[in-house]
């Protein structure tokens, strides 16, 4: 059986204690009266004044003595009742500090986001996990306006009735949802009550398990035809066609083509999955983004001379600095300029482009907002900028020479193993490459955009940060030291 939480036991000062007063200053004020009396007397002896003066006097300062006592002693016992009060009050706000101090410090030290809300649904502390978490601004704010979860604040409200923990799970919607288990837990003191709410971060789990199922699905189904293809000509291959050996050079050429299939598939879905385990994750390097694709491009030179494509490059000969992970964004050059080379026409140019040092509007406008035209769209959307009009922009731009496509088909471009029609003169490839480059791009915080138009070709642009992408810091509540 749960015990009633402990109350301080404060007494008022009681008759005994007044009583105790008043005789000490009636003592008092009875000597007093008894040295002045003495006095007199001592004067009438010398014949200073006569003995009837003394007598006078001593009965004169003896009323005027009692009279003052009878008058004060009401008012000294209530100054004394006022003066116990102050000193209780000053006791009890002295431990109601320390102890939201330590309560402050302790919430502060946590490694995982907590919130203590008070006994008025107010949130009197969060550390630095929790204000990140919900963007927290101001000095205890109410609970349900900074949380709209009704699971979160139906617990915390449960909690507080019923004087039992409540455990829940809810999600954080936002640029990637977050997946949070939580309890919350009444936390009653002997100078406060609340609900203690600690939240255990269940995104990396939630993750894994849907990259695992994506994966599953999306290989079985992939690998279904090549494997199949394979199955077949091993089966010819020691069948009818067993004595055949110009059969043989050409089926194992074709099995050959099926493997390297099956290869890219199986290296591009690694490469995703490992991406959108991270993608929550803004990347913490700075990378030189020109650098970057000139070693592309000079990989895939090879590629584009044998089928007669031309790759033009415009840039400055300095460094192009954007906050990114070097390897990720070399997927994304990668992956846009083999596919502007498999799409452009025999004698056709492919264009790359990189600025920097624009503001946003100008390199989103420049990335993907040139020919009149176009179909356009975005794939992926950077948030709300914090550095304002001071932050500075860079972008890429990789367009072909190819037949183009369709403004129909654009919005499901990035889709995971979507291929457009290939009777609208794209080719076939393994349908990942542009999902890669939208989640990295996503992880970067940047955008993604496309335009094209049916005959002249497709541009692929993405914008990214020059600069560290810091999360937001939101206003701090009142920390162990703000009191």
């Amino acid at each position: 059986m749960r015990g009633a939480p402990k109350q301080d036991i404060e007494t008022e000062p009681g008759e005994g204690a007044d009583s105790s007063v008043r005789d000490r200053r009636f003592i008092d004020f009875v000597v007093l009266w008894a040295v002045c009396s003495a006095g007199f007397m001592i004067l009438a002896l010398v014949g200073a004044t006569p003995a009837w003066a003394a007598i006078v006097a001593s009965l004169v300062v003896g009323l005027f003595f009692f009279a003052y006592f009878s008058g004060t002693s009401d008012l000294t016992a209530e100054a004394l009742r006022s003066t116990h009060a102050a000193m209780r009050d000053d006791e009890r706000k002295a431990r109601v500090d320390n102890e939201r101090r330590f309560r402050l410090a302790m919430i502060e030290a946590l490694p995982e986001p907590v919130l203590y809300i008070d006994a008025l649904g107010k949130v009197e502390a969060a550390n630095e996990g929790a204000r990140r978490v919900f963007r927290l601004v101001g000095s205890e704010p109410l609970l349900a306006v900074v949380v709209r979860r009704a699971e979160f604040v139906d617990a915390v409200s449960e909690a507080r009735r019923s004087g039992t923990a409540q455990i829940f799970e809810f999600v954080e919607r936002g640029e990637t949802d977050r997946h949070y288990s939580c309890v919350a837990a009444p936390l009653v003191t002997a100078t406060s009550s609340g609900v203690l709410v600690t939240m255990h971060d269940l995104t990396d789990i939630k993750r894994a398990e849907l990259a695992r199922v994506d994966f599953l699905a999306n290989a079985s189904h992939e690998l279904r035809t090549p494997l199949t293809s394979l199955a077949g000509f091993i089966e010819t291959m020691r069948g009818p066609a067993r004595d055949d050996p110009a059969a043989w050079d050409r089926f194992l050429e074709i099995m050959q083509g099926q493997a390297d299939r099956m290869r890219r598939l199986i290296s591009d879905l690694l490469s995703l999955s490992r991406i959108e385990l991270n993608e929550h994750r803004p990347p913490e390097t700075l990378t030189d983004l020109a650098s970057v694709v000139r070693e592309v491009v000079d990989a895939l030179q090879p590629v584009a001379r044998s089928r007669g494509v031309i790759l033009a490059v415009r840039a400055s000969d300095r460094d192009v600095i954007v906050a990114g992970i070097r390897d990720e964004l070399s997927q994304v050059a990668q992956n846009l300029i083999d596919n502007a080379i498999k799409y452009s026409e025999p004698d056709g140019v492919v264009e790359i482009e990189i600025r920097d040092g624009l503001d946003h509007e100008a390199a989103f406008l420049s990335a993907g907002r040139r020919w009149e035209a176009a179909g356009r769209m975005s794939i992926a959307t950077a948030p709300v900028r914090r550095g304002g009009e001071e932050e500075r922009f860079a972008f890429l731009r990789v367009s072909d020479s190819g037949p183009g496509i369709d403004r129909q088909y654009l919005p499901r471009l990035a889709e995971r193993f979507y291929r457009v029609d290939p009777g609208r003169g794209l080719r076939r490839g393994t349908g990942l490459g542009l999902a890669i480059v939208k989640h990295v791009v996503t992880r970067h915080r940047g955008d993604f955009v496309v335009e094209s138009e049916l005959g002249r070709g497709a541009a692929f642009g993405v914008v990214l940060s020059s600069g560290p992408l810091e999360p937001i810091s939101p206003t701090r509540l009142p920390g162990p030291d703000a009191i």
